[in-house]
């Protein structure tokens, strides 16, 4: 377990709805502190409390609310005694950790009716459990971790996990999560065992509270015979959800995450003297970027925001028809785009013997042309199906397992003249190129290893030179694919950079779904033979986005990806820019 949490992101904000308090007619208290959040499917719960009582809200739709919702009329309200100060939800029930020592359940087909209470202790002292989430069930009994925030220690956040029985809250394991933000605040907690055990912390100023939040986001087992009692745990990841100027005051206060990513925060706020009262209304969150990490990995969702096109050519060459629609190989020089395009349709004595270099001035906003007026062809390329621009020259890996014996070369072109400067033959055969750095390039391997998994299974990496007419490797090392399934799964283009590492790009035929794994770039230098390497981040293409050929991140720190549209339509290069990646 690291000591340190090692990356950083900051969630974008868009509202859900604004949660308003309940006036009773026969008191002066109300119920004003959002707390506890917990959703089944598409129905969200929430509990705003007072020192005395709580109110439960409930939100039909909490997928598309919006921030003025319910500015005119009160969703689903019941009063219960108890300050709820967190919640979560398991198999039709609410669980809400109260003040004083108390934990209870409630019916979600009977909002407000309590149907069991708990009581807390932990070694004979009734603290107040803050923060509740469900863990998991073993042997048919229910386990929930329930945080208690008099139980810090030495800048550690204190749980418990336990069961519920015979009304008491019976402890199985307990543990610590270090307290790597600094932030003093603990609030509610929420667990999934594919993302991790996510705590809401807030910070203060002079004992008051800021605009300033931080989600910390520990892994921790998700067997309980696997959690090191009395152990401390480190978050790998951490979360701004920072207020703005509008607020004087915006406090987390519970979390909640769908199986989908999609996070809801439900907060605190206090509109600064100089905006508008419409910011002075305590909101639910709801962010979808970024998603969190599955088993290790970040997940984020890739959309494009602007693209250019890239034309087919098709024509006669050597008495046979022919059309270059395949965008396999694309590289940059600043803002400058390169693109071959190969014909690759089956069947035909040109398949994989055609190659055409097209070119935009300005990939962000000006579509490809032809680069040579009369029509150069490249016949010497193969498949072409990944190029880096490097040094001033365009390097492809070129490949051809049409002819005998198959083409395994890296042929190195000046891209003014067209001209092939020199050849680098492979072994084994290549199919994706970056530059490393220092005349060295990174390059996957495009062929089976005997009595190993299928290439697109586990990648082999190589890093080397290009001299004396070969590819001289002088490291190698393996990358496991998680999207990997049988003969579904194809391999596309890489691409490296020393700011922001390796990466590669898998297409699934049977979901039609490309994604971009990235490796940071410290992975690749401590990388090893002895054990495959697993990406740090994904990036998942909607289904607005065709298959995915290349990728390429400018130095902008914009990724650019080359679109195999299809049916006839124009290949694009799109812009994905907004994007976070870890350090």
């Amino acid at each position: 377990m690291s000591t340190n949490a090692k990356t950083r992101y900051n969630i974008s904000k868009v509202f859900g709805p604004a949660v308003p308090y309940n006036i009773p007619e026969d008191s002066k208290t109300i119920a004003d502190n959002m707390a506890g959040i917990a959703i089944n499917e598409n129905i969200a719960y929430c509990a705003k409390r007072s020192q005395t009582f709580s109110d439960i809200f409930v939100i039909e739709n909490i997928s598309t609310a919006g921030f003025k919702e319910f500015m005119n009329k009160t969703p689903v309200s019941v009063s219960i005694p108890y300050a709820v100060h967190g919640m979560t939800y398991h198999n039709n029930y609410l669980y809400m950790t109260c003040y004083k020592n108390k934990i209870i359940k409630m019916p979600v087909s009977s909002i407000g009716k309590i149907a069991a209470e708990y009581t807390v202790t932990e070694d004979g002292n009734g603290y107040i459990p803050q923060s509740i989430t469900y863990y998991g069930t073993v042997n048919n009994e229910d386990l929930f971790i329930v945080g208690v925030e008099k139980m810090q220690k030495n800048g550690a956040f204190f749980y418990m996990i336990g069961s519920l029985s015979n009304g008491k809250f019976v402890e199985k394991k307990r543990f610590y999560v270090n307290n790597s933000a600094g932030y003093e605040q603990p609030q509610d907690i929420f667990y999934h065992s594919k993302y991790g055990l996510f705590i809401v912390t807030n910070k203060k100023a002079d004992g008051a509270f800021t605009i300033y939040n931080m989600l910390l986001c520990a892994k921790i087992p998700d067997e309980l015979s696997s959690v090191e009692n009395i152990g401390t745990y480190y978050p790998t990841s951490e979360f701004r959800f920072n207020g703005n100027s509008n607020y004087s005051k915006l406090v987390v206060k519970s979390i909640y995450i769908t199986d989908d990513g999609t996070l809801y925060l439900s907060t605190n706020a206090t509109t600064a003297s100089t905006s508008s009262d419409s910011y002075d209304k305590d909101a639910i969150f709801r962010a979808t970027n970024p998603v969190f990490k599955k088993d290790g990995i970040l997940e984020v969702a890739l959309s494009c925001n602007g693209d250019t096109e890239i034309p087919d050519a098709t024509g006669i060459y050597n008495g046979s028809d022919y059309t270059c629609s395949n965008p396999g190989a694309f590289a940059l020089d600043g803002n400058i785009g390169y693109c071959f395009k190969t014909h690759t349709r089956d069947k035909t004595p040109l398949l994989d013997k055609v190659s055409i270099l097209f070119k935009s001035s300005d990939v962000s906003s000006k579509n490809f042309s032809e680069v040579f007026s009369p029509r150069k062809f490249f016949t010497e390329l193969g498949h072409c199906n990944g190029m880096v621009f490097a040094n001033g020259f365009l390097y492809v890996a070129a490949y051809d397992r049409h002819i005998t014996p198959q083409r395994k070369q890296i042929a190195k072109i000046n891209p003014s003249t067209g001209k092939t400067v020199e050849t680098y033959e492979c072994n084994p055969m290549f199919g994706g190129i970056g530059y490393f750095g220092n005349n060295k390039f990174i390059v996957v391997n495009y062929e089976e290893h005997s009595g190993e998994p299928a290439f697109s299974q586990t990648l082999h990496f190589y890093i080397g030179s290009l001299k004396d007419g070969i590819f001289d490797s002088e490291k190698n090392f393996t990358v496991n694919n998680p999207s990997y399934l049988s003969e579904s799964t194809l391999l596309q283009d890489i691409h490296y950079d020393i700011n922001h590492g390796l990466f590669f790009i898998t297409y699934r035929k049977d979901e039609k779904i490309s994604r971009i794994y990235r490796i940071n770039p410290d992975k690749i230098t401590n990388a090893s033979t002895k054990n495959a390497l697993v990406p740090d981040e994904v990036f998942i293409s909607s289904s607005s986005i065709s298959e995915i050929e290349s990728v390429c991140i400018a130095s902008s720190g914009i990724m650019y990806i080359v679109q195999n549209k299809g049916d006839g339509k124009s290949d694009l290069v799109s812009k994905v820019s907004g994007l976070t990646f870890s350090n």
